[in-house]
């Protein structure tokens, strides 16, 4: 079944033609059926036209998706840089905490030290 494409209006001259879109836009590989919200004014868009003439509107949706895309990677990267912080002020701890363990000496039960064994290959 073949899709039906509708001719354009009666009362408009397609710039690129010189004909009436009447006569030309429905055989135009830039006739489109676009569907969905205008991005500035939320008005249903149903209809046919011309590519050209939907240029603007979509040049503006994808402006809004591209600085809601910015929104969130800025989110991120502000999440990644608190847990960067908080990563490393933990490792700090640990290697402190290690230092200290390595540094004082084990002592026995009866308060004298024990003697550190090291291992040899």
């Amino acid at each position: 079944m073949k899709r039906q494409i509708p001719h354009g209006p009666e009362d408009l001259k397609c710039p690129l033609h010189k004909q009436t879109m009447a006569m030309v836009c429905h055989a135009c590989p830039w006739w489109q059926y676009v569907r969905g919200k205008h991005p500035q004014s939320e008005e249903e868009i149903d209809r046919w036209d011309c590519s050209i003439a939907f240029l603007p509107m979509l040049l503006i949706e994808n402006s809004q998706r591209q600085m809601q895309t910015a929104k969130a990677v800025n989110t991120v990267a502000a999440e990644m840089q608190k847990t960067d912080q908080q990563s490393a002020a933990t490792i700090s701890t640990l290697i402190t905490l290690l230092n200290r363990a390595i540094d004082a000496p084990r002592q026995l039960g009866n308060g004298h030290a024990a003697p550190i064994m090291i291992a040899q290959d």
